[in-house]
């Protein structure tokens, strides 16, 4: 795959999407989301949803202008309403706010409603964690309706991801999935030279199981399997719906009038263990758990025990020394979203 440094690709992303209509704070905070993503190995959420920013600021359904709107206050939460404003922006002061807080009150909150696509929720994850906040994060979009409830045919929900960023000795856990099957990112990016998924993580129009992609694009739709798939997809839609309550109801951004793809409804929550067991018992128990964790012998067929984050951690190290791995499809993506939107082709992808 080609490389482009950190530097390189962080301003190119910058420019373009200031140059598409966001303001310079809002085009850098996107940026920087965006490529942390990257960094972290999330590919279709880093550069690659950067063509699909372009079109929706273009088509305004990704806002530069308006204001935050504070719904509701105290001392220890906030709810904020944010009208289609720039995901990774909104989230970006959320997160520090609610870090500022943190040093007052042990368990703080927030919700934001109709902010656009904030990316991966890894990405914001890591700063709390480090800092010894036990991390609770779970987003989703009503606008998106890709799941069907378990034993039914017809989507009503969507991928609905849950994030937790959990304070060791070392390195932080942390945890960022979906509770279907796959994402609708991961359901249709299909590897170079297949046609199917590798397992039967889908269902078509008629609720039957599949692998293959195109049953999502059929009228009426296929869906995506609950976590869990044809036999535990009960347990997936569980966590399904506390995201529904959490990141959709409490914030007031739910499925029950209409919505339009692309806007988001948030939870976060973060806990300080000094208040509770001490952070240096916190922290010593969960160093111990991830040692008993890695001290297990392999599996046959595996080469180890790997904790959520390990990966994405260890990524974001060899790719900020050596530049991120980009696909030439997606480079490719963003040629062609500049045309289309009438912006001029970056010169590191000419």
């Amino acid at each position: 795959m080609p490389k482009l440094s950190v530097a390189i690709a962080t301003d190119m992303a910058r420019t373009l999407l200031a140059d598409a209509g966001m303001t310079a704070t809002q085009a850098a905070a996107m940026a920087e989301v965006l490529i942390a993503a990257d960094l972290m190995g999330h590919r279709t959420h880093g550069l690659g949803m950067l063509p699909t920013y372009l079109d929706r600021i273009a088509a305004g359904l990704i806002r530069s202008e308006g204001s935050i709107e504070t719904l509701n206050e105290t001392s220890s939460t906030f709810a904020w309403h944010t009208d289609r404003l720039p995901g990774a922006w909104v989230m970006q002061q959320a997160m520090s706010r609610l870090q500022d807080m943190a040093r007052h009150h042990p368990v703080v909150t927030a919700t934001v409603s109709n902010c656009t696509h904030i990316g991966s929720l890894q990405v914001y994850l890591e700063e709390p964690a480090r800092n010894g906040y036990l991390a609770l994060m779970m987003v989703t979009d009503p606008g998106v309706a890709s799941v069907a409830p378990f034993g039914g045919a017809d989507p009503v929900l969507t991928s609905n991801p849950i994030a937790c960023g959990i304070p060791t000795g070392g390195d932080p856990i942390l945890i960022d999935q979906c509770t279907s099957l796959v994402s609708n990112a991961q359901a249709q990016s299909i590897p170079e030279g297949r046609t199917e998924l590798p397992g039967d993580w889908l269902l078509d129009n008629e609720g039957r199981p599949s692998r293959d992609p195109s049953v999502l694009r059929t009228d009426p739709p296929g869906t995506i399997m609950p976590l869990g798939g044809a036999d535990f997809g009960y347990k997936g839609m569980g966590f399904m719906l506390m995201v529904e309550a959490f990141a959709l109801a409490l914030s007031g951004h739910a499925r029950s009038t209409p919505k339009t793809r692309g806007a988001q409804g948030v939870f976060v929550q973060l806990i300080d263990p000094s208040a509770f067991s001490g952070r240096g018992t916190f922290e010593a128990e969960m160093t111990h758990v991830v040692e008993a964790c890695h001290a297990s012998r392999p599996a046959e067929g595996s080469s180890g025990v790997r904790l959520p984050g390990e990966r994405a951690l260890r990524l974001k190290r060899e790719q900020a020394e050596t530049g991120l791995d980009v696909e030439t499809g997606r480079l490719d993506a963003i040629r062609a979203a500049c045309r289309r939107n009438g912006l001029d082709v970056p010169a590191a992808l000419r």
